[in-house]
């Protein structure tokens, strides 16, 4: 795909004598569900930059928001209320989940996460442990990456908060073969063995995401979310439901607690709501006491620019049907992936809903021999053929491929990039004959 190339090379070719020597593409520009290099190469972006562009890059709307706020004022501390947080404020108690009317905000999913966690124990006096899923993935910050799947070769363990990890269902690798409801219910004995028998002292909370993203795309029978509800509430713990991957559209409802039909104590956000601007947070149900002055503050956690940008992009993902719109297009993406299914023996799975959609490969259908090898080839090779696919863990850890453009991306654009992952799987079964 290189319509505009010519024109658009002159715009870069100044920035190629400023790139970097690395085997990373150094991307310069984006529009909607397109991103080019600095050579002028465009690609189809199936990772929307880390699952963060749920509406199109750059949009119109969003930039312009921005920039308004830049005109006005940049900076507020947090010390002082604002415009573009009292309104942001309001639009997210509109849109939320059963009474989750607390609003806190950071920068980041991981210290949004650190504040969940937070939070937590302060509505846990004496508690003294956080349980999370095996698998889970919750960020990069000193404690969340403590609370996220194993990590080889950490060497931050000296100083990083012990967390307890329990077993999770995963219908595609169940147990012994179990049927997926027997797996839920010995899952769910677990967690609940461990919350009153596995751990010294009491639980403040079960922090788990609704799909896991990093740890492999694993969404969990129904029975299940509602199942740790239960163990949660009738054992005074609080649930928190990372949401940073699944909120604002992700999964072709606003947010994943809606789609499960599950309302957590505390959701975490972040990614989809700034509309490429940095901004998460949090959700919390109006029954828990908050912070007190000086417990959680962040000198720029109130950015105004991506707080304005956050409300233009949550009313567009409103204006434009977005879920809607994910859940059609998650379903196209489905229907040839399952058809591709048929004719590529390297797919061993294929998963939605929405557009959280992703293939897990495999070397052995029958023995589900992870091909991680292979991910990192189909990855290479669709950026030889102008697409960027997503993929799970980091270093090579993970045999998934992930396709989760932007929710408004154009039927046109999402059928070549399945064109383009069927062709690369194809080549790729080939070459091992």
């Amino acid at each position: 795909m290189n319509g505009g190339k010519d024109a658009f090379a002159t715009e870069v070719g100044g920035l190629q004598t400023l790139a970097q020597s690395s085997d990373k593409i150094t991307l310069v520009k984006a529009r909607g569900s397109l991103v080019w290099d600095d050579k002028g190469r465009e690609y189809i972006d199936c990772t929307a930059q880390a699952w963060s562009n749920n509406l199109g890059a750059n949009d119109p709307r969003v930039v312009e928001a921005a920039i308004a706020q830049l005109r006005d004022m940049t900076h507020i501390r947090p010390n002082f209320e604002s415009l573009p947080r009292r309104k942001l404020v309001a639009k997210l108690q509109e849109i939320s989940p059963g009474n989750l009317n607390h609003v806190g905000f950071a920068l980041h999913g991981s210290l949004a996460g650190e504040m969940a966690m937070k939070l937590a124990f302060k509505n846990r006096p004496g508690a003294q442990n956080l349980i999370v899923l095996q698998d889970g993935y919750h960020g990069r910050s000193l404690a969340t990456l403590g609370a996220s799947w194993p990590h080889p070769n950490n060497p931050f363990l000296p100083i990083q908060p012990r967390f307890t990890r329990v077993p999770h269902p995963y219908p595609y690798r169940s147990r012994l073969g179990m049927d997926p409801e027997v797996e839920v219910q010995l899952c769910l004995g677990l967690l609940e063995d461990t919350i009153t028998k596995g751990v010294d002292g009491p639980v403040a909370a079960v922090m788990m995401e609704p799909i896991q993203g990093n740890g492999g795309h694993i969404e969990f029978p129904r029975s299940y979310y509602k199942g740790v509800r239960e163990i949660c509430d009738r054992l005074g713990v609080l649930l928190i439901l990372d949401e940073v991957q699944t909120g604002f559209g992700r999964m072709g409802t606003m947010w994943a607690a809606e789609y499960y039909d599950v309302v957590p104590d505390i959701i975490v956000f972040g990614k989809g709501i700034g509309g490429g601007f940095p901004l998460a947070g949090v959700l919390a149900d109006d029954r828990l006491t908050w912070f007190d002055e000086g417990e959680e503050a962040l000198t720029f956690g109130n950015f105004p620019v991506s707080l304005a940008a956050g409300l233009a992009t949550i009313e567009a993902i409103q204006m434009d049907n977005l879920c809607q719109k994910a859940r059609a297009a998650g379903e196209y993406a489905t229907e040839r992936l399952l058809e591709m299914q048929k004719r590529r023996k390297l797919i061993g799975d294929v998963r939605c809903p929405g557009l959280m959609v992703s293939i897990e490969l495999v070397t052995d259908r029958e023995k589900k021999t992870p091909a991680q090898k292979e991910s990192q080839e189909v990855y290479r090779r669709g950026v030889e053929l102008g697409v960027l696919f997503g993929e799970s863990r980091y270093a090579g850890l993970g045999n998934l491929i992930k396709v989760k453009p932007p929710l408004d991306i154009e039927r046109p654009l999402l059928s070549r990039a399945l064109d383009v992952l069927d062709e690369v799987l194809g080549a790729i079964e080939e070459d091992s004959k």
